[in-house]
């Protein structure tokens, strides 16, 4: 494991425009156009300016290594397979996962806008990044939004210990008024994978027992299951964890809305995921959803304004200072880093320097 001093954790500011170029760099880099190298940069950005760098900055030397290798590819068709009024299923070809991501829930959005719901299914995908981007996507449009999506095997089941699922991360964005809306996004394992990392690096504890090392102990240590803290996809002796039996719940329906349903996974000769090469099924679903099928926009609208107003105003309990809903801080987070530069870690920034080194890639 590579030595870091976890007393280092100076910050940093970056403008959007610059972080937005380098994405934008890296991606025409491998072979991308520029509509994609627009969707790829926008995907990242959007992650990094909610706080969600684990999705962003933290993603780009994994994402680069997988165009490097292979696994993804910018240029490639997205093909429809089967469609109905409400429904697709749609072949990515092994394309990048946020373009082919963008591209499906664009076309789940306008069959929502036709027959009030759209829902499509992406098998041979890539990584897409954050969840939350294409149920925002959704969002801007003034829909309800619901994305997720599979990936690499980092997670044990509930009460096992090897491997055999992504985090399978799900997101669901729902519109409001003058409050900021609800935007539920979150790993349907105990943590995200960089989340762990992140507490590796800097170690610490998790919240919960969310890992179970090589010798099948479930422990709340990331170090005894994370082999390089400085990689964002680090090789692990162990797996990461459900959050408990309702997490597993909600990871199998993912998996079975997403790698299942669009047939990128049929179970068949399944084995344990091996830490030196894993295997990963990049499946996605996105749902949209037009509330004008089902009530005025502008009264749901105040009715999500009413029920955010009251609840955040309600009595917070010993120990909270208020109650918070979801989606309230990455929004604020959103202003803030649109205004002032999004902040970043000195070693996160480190590690770009060196992929743009790599990559021939000026810094301006």
């Amino acid at each position: 494991m590579p030595s870091f001093d976890r007393r280092r954790k100076r910050l940093m500011r970056i403008s959007i425009d610059r972080l937005h170029a380098l994405y934008a760099s890296v991606a025409r880099v491998h072979g991308a156009r520029d509509e994609e190298a627009t969707i790829f940069a926008d995907g990242l950005l959007r992650a990094d300016m909610r706080g969600h760098h684990t999705q962003g900055l933290g993603l780009l030397p994994y994402l680069d290594d997988l165009y490097e290798a292979g696994v993804m590819h910018f240029g490639r068709p997205i093909t429809v397979e089967r469609e109905s009024s409400a429904a697709a299923l749609i072949d990515g070809h092994g394309g990048s996962g946020h373009v082919v991501g963008k591209k499906a829930m664009d076309i789940a959005i306008a069959k929502a806008e036709s027959a009030g719901v759209g829902f499509v299914t992406v098998k041979r995908s890539g990584d897409y990044g954050m969840a939350s981007n294409y149920a925002l996507q959704a969002l801007d449009r003034g829909m309800i939004g619901i994305s997720m999506s599979t990936g690499p095997l980092l997670v044990a089941p509930w009460g096992g210990r090897d491997a055999y699922f992504c985090t399978n991360p799900l997101a669901i964005a729902v519109p409001s008024g003058e409050r900021d809306p609800i935007v539920i996004d979150m790993a349907t394992s105990a943590g995200s994978m960089g989340k762990v990392v992140l507490a590796a690096r800097d170690g610490k504890r998790l919240d919960e027992k969310a890992v179970v090392d090589g010798e099948g102990v479930y422990t709340d240590d990331p170090l005894r299951v994370i082999l390089n803290v400085m990689d964002r996809e680090s090789r692990m002796s162990g797996a990461l964890l459900p959050s408990g039996p309702k997490g597993f719940g909600m990871l199998l329906m993912v998996e079975l809305l997403s790698a299942l349903l669009s047939g990128e996974r049929d179970w068949l000769g399944e084995r344990p995921a091996d830490p030196t090469g894993r295997a990963a099924y990049y499946a996605h679903t996105f749902i949209a959803i037009s509330v004008s099928q089902f009530q005025d926009p502008a009264a749901f609208a105040a009715a999500a304004d009413r029920m955010i107003a009251t609840l955040t105003g309600s009595r917070p309990a010993q120990g909270f200072d208020a109650v918070r809903l979801p989606g309230g801080g990455a929004a604020a987070t959103e202003r803030e880093y649109r205004a002032n530069g999004i902040q970043l870690r000195d070693e996160e920034w480190a590690m770009v320097e060196r992929l743009a080194q790599k990559r021939g890639i000026p810094l301006a």
